[in-house]
């Protein structure tokens, strides 16, 4: 009995030491299977990675393939109304309107909102607020636009002391932005080439002045300005004023006192500061009854007639009245008899230029861009009006 229990002692003692060599094995093994299955789900996840890095290149690629990813190809599918490749898809934008009250300007959100869902855009990668004309609610915006941090910023503001300040903050959180109409610093531009709209009107006007008799028939010509707006959209009476005095002299410069033609200040934010501006301006000029007037919008024409009229003084046969820009009340003042020639901007089309210029800068960054992306003008009148804006 004794060596059988001799015998079971030294059994189980080898069957410990055995299992104590394998145990540790074991564990080994474990920690060498589990490294190995996270190298493995590290790789696949470097893998996920670089198939949805792959999707994404593949994806511009075929839009380039397809379309082209230059201003010029953008351009090309908003004017045949088709973007190839959904190439806003997954991006971000922002637009602040300068007053989304006025007609003008409620055609240039409208055509933008539709460009960019046409471009594949989604409404939750865009933006789009009101500055309503008030600098202080335009700086408000700006820090909600900012904090976003969209890839393209289209600011349609009005004060340029403004939009230069925003822009050199823009420079320096990287946000890429696109004037509308009116300057933001040296940012891309878009909108009315001003002078060159305005000799166009002031061509127009001559010709119309000349089929009335000559100079001679006109008593005032009234040029409005209004400094909150910039040097840049000064150009937009400027270049009729050159073209006036160059063709009648200085009798018609408003820079020399005693002639025919008058700065007249004017506030273009509303049809009743105009009115009001106006109506101050045809005091101090009694006698006049054959008056030609340049308008900055048509807000301020529709101001003017308000302000003539209130005075006793407003007679179309003897109003030579030009504006810039028109929006639906310009096209209701033009079929009216009020205004005779209305620079059209086309603001129905803006999207046409801005959605392009945005994607241009997403596919190109910013050297892809224009500096300049002016509408095409046309004057419109009583007599084809009906040619570009059908009545409904």
């Amino acid at each position: 009995m004794n060596k059988m229990k001799v015998a079971l002692i030294a059994g189980l003692v080898f069957i410990v030491l055995l299992a104590m060599s394998v145990i540790p094995g074991c564990k080994t093994e474990a920690v060498e299977e589990t490294t190995a299955a996270a190298e493995e789900t590290t790789a696949a996840a470097e893998e996920t990675t670089a198939a949805a890095e792959e999707t994404t290149a593949a994806a511009e690629e075929t839009t380039a393939a397809a379309g082209g990813t230059t201003y010029e190809d953008f351009r090309a599918m908003a004017v045949a109304g088709e973007y190839v490749g959904e190439p806003a898809k997954g991006h971000t934008m922002a637009f602040a309107n300068i007053i989304k009250a006025f007609p003008f300007c409620t055609s240039v959100e409208n055509n933008i909102i539709e460009e960019w869902k046409l471009a594949g855009g989604a409404d939750a990668d865009l933006t789009v607020l009101d500055n309503a004309a008030d600098p202080n609610i335009a700086i408000q915006n700006k820090d909600i636009i900012f904090n976003k941090n969209p890839e393209v910023f289209l600011q349609f503001q009005f004060d340029a002391k403004i939009n230069d300040q925003i822009a050199v903050e823009a420079k320096e959180k990287g946000i890429f932005i696109i004037a509308i109409d009116v300057p933001v610093g040296d940012f891309p531009f878009m909108g009315v080439d001003n002078y060159g709209t305005a000799v166009l009107t002031g061509d127009w006007a001559i010709e119309q002045i000349e089929a009335m008799g000559g100079i001679d028939m006109v008593d005032l010509v009234l040029y409005q300005t209004n400094p909150t707006v910039g040097e840049t959209v000064f150009l937009r009476i400027k270049g009729s004023v050159d073209q006036m005095v160059a063709k009648y002299g200085d009798d018609l410069n408003p820079d020399v006192d005693g002639g025919k033609g008058v700065w007249a200040v004017v506030d273009s934010s509303s049809t009743e500061k105009a009115k009001t501006d106006f109506q101050n301006i045809l005091a101090k000029y009694p006698a006049a009854e054959s008056i030609a007037v340049f308008c900055l919008n048509d807000q301020s024409a529709s101001g003017y007639q308000a302000a003539a009229d209130i005075s006793g003084r407003w007679d179309a046969e003897k109003t030579l009245m030009m504006s810039q820009g028109l929006d639906e009340l310009g096209m209701q003042l033009i079929r009216d008899g009020a205004i005779d020639g209305d620079s059209s901007y086309f603001p129905e089309k803006y999207g046409e230029y801005c959605i392009p210029g945005a994607l241009a800068y997403m596919y190109g960054g910013a050297e892809a861009v224009p500096k300049e992306m002016f509408v095409d003008n046309v004057i419109i009148t009583p007599a084809n009006i009906d040619e570009y804006y059908p009545v409904q």
